[in-house]
C-alpha cells in the first residue's frame, strides 16, 4: 500500500507538471491563435478543483492498473508498453473526440497526441521503475 500511495503521489505531481508544460507553455501559442477555444485564466482557476480532482483520479487508476498487471519481466519494457497502451486507451480517443467537438485545427490535435504520448511514456516508465523492486523479489 505504501508503494502504491507513493507512486500515485509521484504520478500526480508529474501529471500536473507535464500538463502545465504542455498546455500552458508549449501549446499556449496554438491556443492563443484560437481565443474562443478556451476559458480565461480566471475562469480556469475558478474551476481548478475539477482539473485537480480529475488528474488525481487519473493518477490513482494509472498506478493501480499498472500495479495489478505488472509481470516479472523487464521493468523498462513494461513501462514503455504501458505508456503506449495508455496513449492508445486515453490520449488518442480523447484527442479525436475533442477534435470533433471543439473548433480547433487538426495540427493542434496532432500536437495533443504527440505530447500525450510522450507524457504517457514518461509516466509509464516512472511507475514501472517504482515497482521494479517488487517484481524482482
Amino acid at each position: 500500500m505504501k508503494k502504491l500511495v507513493l507512486a500515485v503521489v509521484v504520478t500526480y505531481i508529474l501529471l500536473m507538471a507535464t500538463n502545465y508544460l504542455i498546455n500552458s507553455v508549449l501549446l499556449m501559442p496554438d491556443y492563443n491563435a484560437i481565443p474562443a477555444s478556451h476559458r480565461s485564466i480566471e475562469g480556469i482557476m475558478h474551476r481548478f478543483w475539477a482539473l485537480a480532482l480529475g488528474q488525481l483520479l487519473y493518477a490513482i487508476f494509472f498506478v493501480y492498473i499498472y500495479a495489478k498487471g505488472a509481470e516479472h519481466k523487464s521493468w523498462l519494457s513494461q513501462g514503455v508498453r504501458y505508456g503506449i497502451i495508455m496513449t492508445l486507451f486515453t490520449v488518442i480517443p480523447v484527442s479525436l473526440t475533442q477534435y470533433d467537438i471543439f473548433i480547433v485545427p487538426y495540427m493542434l490535435v496532432i500536437k495533443w497526441m504527440v505530447a500525450g504520448a510522450v507524457q504517457m511514456l514518461l509516466l509509464g516508465i516512472i511507475v514501472a521503475a517504482m515497482y521494479k523492486q517488487q517484481q524482482s523479489a
